[in-house]
């Protein structure tokens, strides 16, 4: 304690010092407008004693609009404002702008989420002159995803087309703002002004206030407000909440009067909620895990709020094995620098599992993500050849992003540590982490297929990504067949010598083994909150007395969605009798937003669901319910449960979990028929679905009329079986396995 307290008497006394000050959720507390949220005439009053204080500036960096602050601060003249995070700035004198917006851009945005409100009642839009705001906190709780989705995906594609602005996720709101403008830029401002030597202190609440915090020099400091479990931060203390703060700033005053002996004590708030640095943790992680993109953990639902936490089955997965062994989950932000390097590393423990992220150079995110992984990588594994695109400068963006992981994992965890590289995004982490001197284990698991020799030659760099691979200790695949693939491109394209289980090559043994992933299955099984069980029985009720199909896959040209939609087609067709009877109700959650060939797959969507509904449709019956979002698993549970049959028949997949989720959602009594694709990796597991051919529209048209005609001891035989399996391989055993293989060859 006694470190803590000199740390902030020197900060506390030093003249000049600067105090940088959010507003909401900071100064004030939130409330359900911006309007409401207001300084009391008591902070005020406090507000412009801390401003007048010798040898102090005091500045509020808010994302508020100028005339909002204007008003408010009014009768504090000696405080500096800062609004619209950074855009506007106001000293003793009038309003100075930052820096130019393109305000036609913005005016078009907020025209753009004029349905998108007027459908979602509390929904509201705040234009500022740099950026728009759009809030849901009034949005009624079983319809903010639906809001949150759609707003995002709205954003999403403008952005598309105007690349100087960026999106940020703001407490219960989606804020777009110039990408120029954040309230980093507000520091220097108040620096001048403070004086030469000046020192800072910035606190805040939000993920903007991040940027403000990220410009701090090393002899100032950064404070977090808000309650234990928060996001991820640069803030080395944290305090919990407005009247901490207000706490927090009067002892600051305290400290500074003259005759404040060297014992004059910290507020207990700061003692409880002070943390370490990122790094500096006496036990550093003994596992580390990689994938491109960290899992969404900043959940608006409590944490034991378990059916609302849609964080995906990875994160159920790894979250107890790191947690057992102190690990840690490392990947990309997310966010763009404009520099030509990765960001320095940041890390939160607060969250579960423990995380650690880098900002990646604006310049990869075209070549690298959406460059080779996702037009080269991501279509050639799938076994789409016709899709693959090749640049060299996407290639050197590949390696850089591989090296930029392995360097961030270097300052993360000592040479010895297990490392578990996730998915085609980092294939070449292993060799970059062997040039760096890393000794311990290091496994990849691949969660998409390995393809056959022939279409895997298409690769210019064949030949540098096997050898990436073989720098692993243990490479895992869901099937045996993807597992043979890779054998065999080894075989073909490598001096390596190829056994049945491992493989040797230039002086290391790679296990090759093979890890079917499964789900929790006991989390689709939980009642239904009321509000789903309506919105569900909402959508029943307007297909009336129809047998439901249902799919539901994330928006991909590998789902084959197209071509599941023109088996429906025939099965109206051959079998006429089912018109009127039966209804298909595709869910198709946003995806890829920016990648040309994921707007052009909804394009295909839409027109193949029109044509459909346009030849067939009748007054009282709509054959296909298309359905453009997300939902949570308490809401996909129940609508697996309704289903008749589960229609899911990618055309090509690593696992398809959807499999699996509708199968443990059923009611054992009365269960729905998984139909299922044999393309898919769970088809090698659940063989007692009814498996079909995606590419035969006819087939599966009979298939599906089969599976609707199922009597229902078959289905309960089928079922059963199927269950057995999901349960015997959990998505909790799948990492227990590969750990502990990992593991197993040091």
């Amino acid at each position: 304690m006694a470190s803590h307290v000199d740390h902030w008497l020197a900060l506390a006394r030093h003249t000049p010092l600067a105090l940088l000050l959010d507003l909401d959720g900071t100064l004030i507390p939130f409330a359900s407008t911006p309007g409401e949220a207001r300084p009391s005439p008591e902070l005020l009053t406090f507000l412009a004693k801390v401003a007048a204080a010798p040898g102090v500036t005091c500045a509020v960096v808010s994302g508020r609009p100028r005339s909002s602050l204007e008003e408010m601060f009014a009768s504090v003249p000696e405080l500096r404002l800062v609004a619209e995070h950074g855009a506007w700035r106001k000293g003793s004198g009038a309003w100075h702008p930052a820096a130019q917006v393109e305000v036609s851009a913005l005016d078009e945005l907020e025209q753009l989420f004029a349905p998108l409100l007027a459908a979602h009642a509390g929904s509201f839009v705040e234009r500022k002159s740099a950026s728009v705001c759009a809030h849901y906190r009034c949005v009624p709780a079983a319809e903010r995803e639906a809001f949150l989705v759609g707003a995002t995906a709205l954003v999403e594609r403008w952005l598309e087309s105007h690349p100087s602005f960026d999106i940020l996720d703001v407490v219960e709101a989606i804020e777009v703002r110039a990408r120029h403008v954040n309230k980093g830029i507000s520091l220097e401002w108040v620096r001048e002004r403070a004086g030469v030597g000046v020192r800072c202190i910035a606190l805040g609440d939000d993920v903007t206030d991040e940027d403000m915090f990220a410009v701090l020099g090393p002899g100032d400091d950064a404070i977090l407000v808000g309650p234990g479990r928060r996001r991820s931060t640069l803030a080395r203390w944290r305090l919990s909440d407005p009247p901490a703060v207000s706490d927090f700033l009067r002892w600051i005053l305290a400290a500074r009067q003259e005759g404040s002996g060297p014992d004059h004590a910290l507020p207990v708030a700061m003692a409880t909620y002070s943390r370490p640095r990122a790094g500096t943790s006496s036990e550093r992680p003994r596992l580390l895990a990689i994938s491109n993109r960290l899992p969404h953990l900043r959940e608006r639902a409590e944490p034991s709020d378990k059916r609302n936490r849609n964080v995906g089955g990875l994160v159920s997965a790894l979250e107890p094995v790191l947690a057992e062994r102190h690990g840690l989950w490392l990947g990309w932000s997310g966010k763009s620098t404009p520099t030509a390097q990765a960001s320095a590393v940041r890390t939160d423990a607060e969250t579960s599992p423990s995380l650690a992220w880098i900002d990646l150079p604006e310049a990869w995110q075209g070549k690298y993500y959406n460059g080779l992984c996702n037009r080269g990588l991501w279509p050639l594994f799938h076994s789409f050849p016709g899709r693959v695109r090749f640049a060299d400068d996407e290639w050197e963006a590949y390696v850089q992003a591989n090296e930029a992981f392995a360097a961030a994992a270097g300052e993360l965890v000592d040479p010895d540590a297990a490392i578990w590289a996730h998915d085609y995004h980092v294939l070449l982490v292993a060799t970059a982490l062997r040039r760096r001197g890393h000794r311990g284990p290091l496994g990849l698991f691949l969660h998409i297929p390995f393809p056959g020799a022939d279409l895997f030659e298409m690769l210019p760099w064949a030949g540098q990504i096997l050898d990436g691979l073989l720098d692993f200790d243990l490479v895992g695949f869901h099937t045996p067949g993807f597992a043979a693939n890779f054998r065999e491109c080894v075989s073909r394209f490598t001096p390596g010598q190829v056994g049945d289980d491992v493989v040797l090559h230039r002086g290391r043994r790679t296990r090759v083994q093979v890890f079917p992933i499964g789900i929790m299955p006991e989390g689709f099984q939980e009642p239904a909150e009321p509000a789903t069980a309506a919105d569900v029985a909402a959508l029943v009720s307007s297909l009336g007395a129809t047998r439901l199909v249902l799919g539901v896959d994330r928006l991909d040209y590998t789902k084959g969605i197209p071509e599941r939609l023109l088996a429906f087609e025939r099965l109206l067709r051959l079998f006429p009798e089912w018109r009127g009877k039966v209804s298909l109700v595709q869910v198709s959650v946003p995806s890829r937003a920016d990648v040309p060939e994921y707007a052009e797959q909804r394009q295909i969507i839409e027109t193949a669901v029109g044509r459909i509904n346009g030849e067939y449709g009748e007054s009282h019956w709509v054959p296909v319910r298309y359905l453009y979002r997300s939902y949570t698993r308490n809401h996909l549970a129940l609508l697996y449960r309704t289903a008749d049959v589960g229609y899911v028949t990618p055309l090509r997949d690593g696992m398809n979990l959807v499999a699996k989720e509708f199968v443990a959602a059923q009611d054992p009594t009365n269960p729905g028929v998984l139909l299922l694709s044999r393309f898919a990796g769970a088809a090698v597991e659940l063989h007692e679905a009814l498996l079909t051919n995606p590419y035969h529209a006819d087939g599966m048209a009979r298939d599906l009329d089969r599976a609707l005609r199922m009597p229902a001891p078959e289905r309960r035989g089928r079922h059963s079986a199927l269950l057995e399996t999901v349960s015997r391989t959990t998505a909790l055993t799948w990492a227990t396995d590969f750990v502990t293989a990992l593991e197993s060859v040091r």
